[in-house]
């Protein structure tokens, strides 16, 4: 296992794959303006999937939420990269309004009270894009 600290810029690019860095004629792929990242490792790392599976079923359906994902490290042979989390978790917003929807919604607030206990650790991040154009 590599243990690394890396960059929330850094972060931010890995989790937004090739469209956050741009080349070429097409758009770049846009950002809301609030992204919430989180990485989870579980104690019982055999559960991932059932992790993953109520993230996507109950986190990604929340009506305030612009983007989700959810998913595992992807292992390409790169040194540095962090792979000590069993799940990573992105999900985004236009504003701070449906953010906070987002987290008082009983859906969010259900899964974290049944998950926490089964978490070794969680990092959360919250990452605000100036430059994100409004969906609405």
């Amino acid at each position: 296992m590599i243990r690394s600290k890396i960059g929330v810029p850094v972060l931010v690019l890995i989790l937004l794959g090739p469209g956050a860095c741009h080349s070429g004629d097409s758009p770049p792929r846009q950002t809301a303006h609030i992204n919430h990242i989180v990485f989870m490792k579980l104690k019982d790392p055999s559960q991932a999937s059932l992790l993953m599976a109520d993230c996507r079923s109950r986190l990604e359906s929340i009506p305030s939420v612009r983007g989700a994902f959810t998913g595992q490290h992807g292992d390409f042979g790169r040194n540095g990269v962090d792979d000590e989390y069993d799940v990573g978790f992105f999900v985004s917003f236009d504003t701070r309004e449906q953010y906070m929807a987002y987290l008082q919604h009983p859906e969010h607030l259900g899964l974290v009270e049944e998950w926490k206990p089964r978490f070794e650790w969680i990092r959360i991040h919250d990452v605000v894009d100036e430059t994100a154009e409004d969906s609405n």
